[in-house]
């Protein structure tokens, strides 16, 4: 397979102006509910563990909350693997990492959303 196959195989187009528009968009609608959603302290996330469902954030749709779903599972995979110490978040018996907290409270958020 020669340069111009590959090409016409992959339909890629160049990366441009419009392109990174859109993605600086989605990052900063990722970050703002990322931050809203679990706040700023372990006692925050601990809070939003203990409401059922967590408190949901308005201006945003599922798919924003997918989005921040996809990039916190990611990191608290990666985080997982670097055999570091980690705050750990106690909720009744349940004990979860900083990140996995996360990941609980998106995945919470999401299933509400889904089901109201």
């Amino acid at each position: 397979m020669d340069e111009e196959e590959f090409d016409a195989l992959i339909h890629l187009r160049p990366f441009g102006t419009e392109d990174a528009k859109r993605a600086d968009i989605r990052y900063r609608r990722s970050t703002s509910l990322a931050t809203i959603l679990w706040g700023k302290t372990a006692n925050d996330l601990r809070r939003q563990l203990l409401t059922h469902p967590p408190e949901i954030p308005s201006g945003f749709d599922l798919a924003d909350y997918r989005e921040v779903q996809r990039t916190t599972e990611q990191i608290s995979a990666a985080m997982s693997r670097t055999g570091l110490e980690f705050r750990t978040i106690v909720v009744g018996a349940q004990q979860y990492t900083e990140w996995e907290a996360r990941c609980e409270i998106i995945r919470r958020a999401i299933e509400y959303l889904e089901n109201r």
